[in-house]
């Protein structure tokens, strides 16, 4: 599995939105934690459905894809700066669909470790960051269901 270089984390991360409520100095401390960067290949699975694993991520760069079932079908496909994983990481549950790269892309790849090893003013800001991820795809699926799409 690759890695990010702490400057390419910074340099990526600068650009992000999901970051943007992180000081320079938080942003500079959050790309020296070398061990949450990853790279992921084309057609690599980041997580698969029925996993149990408590991360979650922060797409930065490429794009993944959403799917479920067997044969997988492909729910949505998600560009930079896109939350996923979070529901497995807050209930501690299986993963309710696979995620998989469609083409080579890096990840801040987080679980409950990495979150307690951060600064507190970071694992807030993330977590708000979180929420507001989990509130807008509610507002989004009940927009859908009102409109008869689900």
């Amino acid at each position: 599995m690759k890695t990010l270089t702490p400057d390419n984390a910074l340099s990526i991360i600068n650009k992000i939105s999901a970051f943007e409520a992180l000081n320079r100095d938080e942003k500079y401390f959050l790309s020296n934690f070398k061990w949450g960067f990853k790279v992921y290949e084309q057609g690599q699975y980041l997580t698969r459905e029925g996993d149990k694993d408590d991360r979650f991520f922060i797409l930065l760069t490429g794009m993944v894809s959403i799917s479920k079932g067997y044969p997988e079908k492909v729910l949505t496909q998600l560009e930079p700066g896109e939350i996923f994983g979070e529901i497995g990481f807050l209930s501690k549950e299986e993963r309710t669909a696979s995620v998989s790269a469609v083409k080579t892309s890096s990840v801040l790849e987080m679980d409950r470790l990495f979150m307690q090893k951060l600064p507190i003013e970071i694992r807030e800001k993330l977590k708000d960051k979180i929420i507001e991820n989990l509130i807008s795809r509610l507002k989004m699926m009940n927009t859908r269901f009102s409109l008869g799409q689900l």
